[in-house]
């Protein structure tokens, strides 16, 4: 078969037709990466379990068509035990705990870089006669078996998810996909039908060096979810552009503020002009995808966001700042391990309900952590009917003392 022929994508940031690459330049050398971080998705290391052999011939099928100099494998320092396998086949590798610098080094004039994955791929492609593409893919989050899958491309997401992830973890409802690890974009619960293919999820921003597919449920706080993403995207600026440098980081602390009830009235149009200027002024992909996960949930979520901003709720009830704790009557055993509160906050005795003085609480969470029947509980602008003083377990009802439960106010007459 013709290189030019070769019908597969690069498994990268793009997913470019290869043939399109390999006539773009006159290549030296090919550099084939196996490089991940604790929080992606955990590829490389199923590609070189599985796939090390195939791998290799691939590169070595790629060397020969296109007649380089060398071919090189660049791993994750704590992907050494795979070492041994290139060096039996002549193929030289580095070992590196410095991603992005590694990345810097590598990417220069007449070297060819390749994800590992890819090279999988053409060795398919050459040897098998009905190959399907196909893409590695962690499916992690609120599914009911998390795992590493090998999807082919064209499905959809709700395919992916049912199939693959035999479905949402019971009790929950999906709200919404993030789909490209932490600058994957946001598909919302009515966007399910979006096929796995790159040209759709690019449309979105995002992108698949990471290929993993996370789901969350309705329980998820996106405003927090977001701004933990834009804290680990921040770390991932070389800090060569000013606009990446300051601006992921800008974006982290005015979602900290809107978790932390900080947040002020036109908050939102600020985070859309600095994801904009991050699309525009920076000078690689990372910084323009950055922002991906923000700009996609501020589109589908952005009355969420309002609400955090402007009218100080959390839905979720996942941000400590809009919320307070309670002991569930109808729970609580008596048991007593929540009064190992550090302030004193909780109050009760043995074969008691217990209560928790709001104005002592500092919402540390220890009650929860102890809390061996889940009877601490949390709630947000509407107060559950709670007794005002310990009671016996079991003998307090909310509809006893005049109130419909969960309801913090008393039932007309």
């Amino acid at each position: 078969m013709e290189t030019d022929k070769i019908g597969i994508l690069g498994h990268g940031i793009k997913g470019k037709p290869c043939a399109e690459r390999w006539s773009s330049g006159e290549w030296k050398e090919l550099v084939c990466l196996f490089l991940e971080d604790q929080s992606e998705s955990g590829i490389a290391a199923y590609l070189l379990e599985h796939y090390l052999d195939e791998v290799i011939s691939g590169m070595e099928a790629l060397r020969d068509r296109l007649q380089l100099r060398s071919i090189r494998a660049l791993l994750s320092k704590n992907y050494g035990d795979y070492e041994e396998g290139f060096r039996l086949r002549g193929i030289q590798t580095v070992l590196t705990d410095d991603i992005k610098g590694a990345q810097k080094e590598t990417f220069k004039e007449g070297v060819l870089v390749h994800h590992g994955e890819t090279m999988l791929a053409l060795h398919q492609c050459l040897t098998e006669e009905s190959y399907v593409p196909h893409k590695i893919v962690a499916v992690t989050g609120d599914v009911a078996e998390p795992g590493i899958y090998e999807i082919p491309f064209g499905i959809t997401l709700e395919e992916i998810i049912a199939k693959y992830g035999k479905g949402v973890t019971a009790g929950k409802m999906v709200k919404f996909v993030s789909a490209g690890g932490n600058m994957g974009a946001v598909f919302g619960a009515d966007e399910l039908d979006t096929p796995f293919t790159y040209s759709s999820l690019l449309k979105e921003g995002t992108m698949l060096e990471a290929a993993k597919i996370e789901v969350f449920s309705n329980d998820t706080c996106i405003v927090d979810w977001t701004c933990k993403r834009m804290l680990l995207n921040s770390r991932k600026t070389c800090g060569t552009c000013v606009y990446c440098r300051e601006g992921i980081y800008q974006l982290f602390r005015i979602l900290q503020d809107a978790t932390e009830g900080k947040g002020r009235e036109g908050d939102c149009s600020v985070m859309m002009e600095i994801c904009d200027t991050l699309k525009t002024g920076t000078l690689c992909d990372i910084g323009r995808t950055a922002a991906a996960p923000l700009t996609t949930a501020i589109k589908k979520f952005g009355e969420e966001f309002e609400k955090h901003i402007d009218r100080k709720i959390c839905q979720s009830l996942s941000c400590i700042s809009y919320v307070n704790f309670y002991i569930d009557p109808a729970v609580c055993n008596g048991c007593g391990d929540c009064m190992a509160c550090p302030r004193h906050a909780v109050r009760g005795g043995e074969n008691l309900i217990h209560i928790i003085d709001t104005d002592l609480c500092t919402k540390c969470e220890r009650c929860t952590e102890v809390c061996k029947r889940n009877a601490v509980k949390r709630y947000g602008t509407v107060k559950p009917v709670l007794p005002d003083e310990p009671a016996q377990v079991g003998s307090f009802s909310a509809e006893s003392n005049g109130m419909k439960k969960g309801l913090g106010r008393r039932r007309r007459v």
